[in-house]
């Protein structure tokens, strides 16, 4: 499968901006790249209750490494998708950090973020 770094790129900086967004606990910054219809239940104060239960267990993230990729599963509403995976290691231990993105009327949406 070839590299996706187009794709891998994107969903990097949203990694990135996601991670500055839990440390921060601002929630705009959190869903930026969602489209509505895959927010909804997700208010700020299930944000800020998420955040608040992963940074105790998990402490606050300081660094990642790029796993791997998943093209063009569906989720969803969502055709051509891509997942990707990085090990977050953060300051009680390490976890799987998954960021789905696709690609709609040529701009760039999350469709998936999960640390496990």
């Amino acid at each position: 499968m070839p590299e996706l770094k187009n794709e891998r790129a994107i969903a990097e900086q949203f990694l990135k901006e996601m991670l500055k967004a839990d440390d921060t606990g601002n929630y705009e910054l959190f869903v930026k790249h969602y489209e509505e219809k895959d927010l909804v239940d997700f208010s700020p104060e299930r944000f800020e209750h998420d955040i608040k239960h992963m940074q105790a267990r998990n402490g606050r993230n300081v660094g990642y490494e790029y796993f791997g990729a998943l093209q063009g599963y569906r989720d969803d509403d969502h055709d051509g998708c891509f997942r990707f995976v990085w090990k977050g290691i953060y300051e009680k231990r390490e976890a799987l950090i998954i960021i789905g993105i696709h690609r709609k009327n040529d701009t760039w949406y999350i469709n998936e973020s999960a640390v496990r």
